[in-house]
């Protein structure tokens, strides 16, 4: 069954409205921020939110360990990049009463305290930091048995899922607020990467395990005739193959979208290259100064007449 919880449709129908009344307002102001597909991208990111929260999924990843790694790749490699890739700050900006909105502009003006504390804390090193040792850390198994044991627990688990998501996907997509400049492709591809061996050595390490990991699964009755070392199987596989190859397809559309920005930029012209100083080798610049030098000291080095020599 679904679990209508009051406060994730609250917010999730409080964001939703926002994005949407700020989208129509823009629209109408025929603005570039308003787009079909970035309303698309936003309300599917929503949607890909509450069937993790709200659908049988929460309540199938309680008696099923697979389930919980669906319910987590829904959230944080689904619904996270949808969200971002709406560009959803300027908009819901635009969708909230206009003395929040200036309350919200006067925190993020370019010298304000708070922005530059949160320029500091989410560089993207840091955030990339913040991912994988939230997603691992959640993965030991102590902490992951707690989880499933107290629903308080549970729900700080999703909330740092997301919120850790939310922060590494930012930098991934340079969605709004630029609060650092965006990485180029081969930085981002690199961020990409690197989250690969230690998501994929997790889910490894959980489905090649001889004994059970998480042994909340051992106390609950078993669903659809599928053993605890199955699912655990199971759902290692799903968090090594799956969930490792969502960052691989990202990190191509990162390059296929770095080569189509390439494509659109207009040629430089020969008068941007073909001279001296664009033609000499890296570390041999100096060696155009000291020509052109030589050049305006000595009227026979140079391929000027004398008489421009002297009017130089």
């Amino acid at each position: 069954m679904w679990e209508w919880r009051p406060v994730v449709i609250l917010v999730l129908l409080t964001f939703g409205t926002l994005y949407a009344h700020g989208w129509w307002t823009l629209r109408q102001k025929q603005s570039q921020l308003a787009t079909k597909g970035r309303l698309a991208s936003y309300l599917g990111g929503l949607a890909a939110l509450a069937l993790s929260l709200l659908s049988p999924i929460d309540w199938l990843g309680g008696q099923l360990f697979f389930m919980h790694m669906i319910q987590h790749l829904l959230s944080i490699m689904v619904a996270a990049p949808l969200l971002w890739l709406g560009n959803p700050f300027p908009v819901v900006l635009w969708g909230m009463p206009r003395s929040l909105r200036r309350m919200v502009s006067h925190l993020l003006a370019t010298r304000s305290p708070f922005r530059r504390a949160m320029t500091a804390i989410t560089k993207p090193g840091f955030a990339w930091l913040i991912f994988v040792v939230v997603l691992l850390g959640w993965h030991e198994p102590s902490a992951y048995n707690l989880a499933l044991r107290r629903p308080w627990v549970h729900d700080v688990e999703h909330i740092m899922f997301f919120g850790a998501a939310m922060l590494y996907w930012w930098h991934v997509t340079g969605a709004a607020p630029h609060l650092h400049p965006r990485m180029p492709v081969w930085m981002s591809m690199g961020f990409l990467l690197a989250t690969i061996p230690p998501n994929m050595l997790t889910g490894v390490t959980i489905a090649f395990s001889e004994t059970v990991v998480y042994t909340y699964y051992e106390s609950v009755p078993r669903v659809w005739g599928v053993t605890v070392m199955q699912d655990q199987q199971l759902g290692g596989a799903i968090m090594w193959i799956p969930g490792s190859m969502m960052f691989l397809v990202a990190a191509l559309i990162v390059i296929a979208v770095g080569l189509s920005r390439a494509e659109d930029k207009e040629p430089i012209t020969m008068n941007e290259w073909n001279d001296d100083e664009s033609m000499i080798a890296p570390g041999l610049e100096h060696r155009v100064i000291q020509n052109k030098w030589r050049k305006l000291q000595d009227p026979v080095v140079s391929e000027e007449p004398p008489e421009a020599h002297h009017a130089v």
